[in-house]
């Protein structure tokens, strides 16, 4: 996969939030952007995953060298981010049969095999409403980490984690970017260590 921004920027109204950003992405590096809270990180990951359309210039998506039409990316990214919503009424085990059912996991990968490697399993049958924010964040960053995706977009992936959690993120990141696009949008080091290179906003 690659994935390249040539001269985008976006609005909001009269507020640009990014200005002419250029660069290219490609499958088997992982990327980091950093920037101030409001540089425009988040809107950034929408832009790569085809949820946001770009002000001005454009997000060019390959496969093989075959463009792929930003209407039908969804189908080749997984992504996170602290701000998503979970149905809370769901349990850990639901939430994650669910997510797979519409976004196929990796070779390999049930939901009773990532509870394990979450280390979640005794927590199976807890509804979310009734999880903390750490378990909560493991979970997301699980339908993320565990999808087939080609493309792994990450937004500040450590933010509610202790460190025994972030130092397992850390060991699933090294071994589920392989073979992937990846881009993490984060202020935190932890995030972005693993990062080939990182650009500011």
């Amino acid at each position: 996969m690659t994935v390249r921004m040539e001269d985008v920027s976006k609005r909001f109204g009269r507020q640009w939030v990014i200005k002419q950003f250029s660069e290219a992405f490609h499958t088997d590096t992982i990327y980091g952007i950093r920037g101030r809270n409001g540089s425009g990180k988040s809107t950034l990951l929408r832009m790569l995953s085809g949820q946001l359309s770009p002000s001005r210039g454009r997000v060019v998506f390959q496969k093989a060298g075959v463009a792929i039409p930003p209407d039908r990316i969804y189908r080749y990214v997984s992504w996170t981010g602290p701000y998503f919503e979970v149905v809370e009424e769901l349990t850990v085990l639901e939430m994650l049969t669910f997510h797979f059912r519409l976004k196929p996991a990796a070779e390999g990968m049930t939901p009773a095999i990532i509870l394990d490697r979450t280390g979640l399993t005794p927590f199976a049958d807890r509804p979310l409403l009734d999880c903390s924010s750490g378990m909560r964040q493991r979970i997301l960053l699980a339908t993320a980490l565990y999808a087939a995706a080609p493309i792994l977009l990450l937004d500040e992936p450590t933010v509610t984690l202790d460190r025994e959690a972030a130092e397992w993120f850390e060991a699933e990141l090294q071994r589920f970017a392989v073979g992937r696009l990846t881009v993490i949008a984060s202020n935190d080091p932890r995030d972005l260590k693993a990062c080939a290179s990182v650009t500011d906003l």
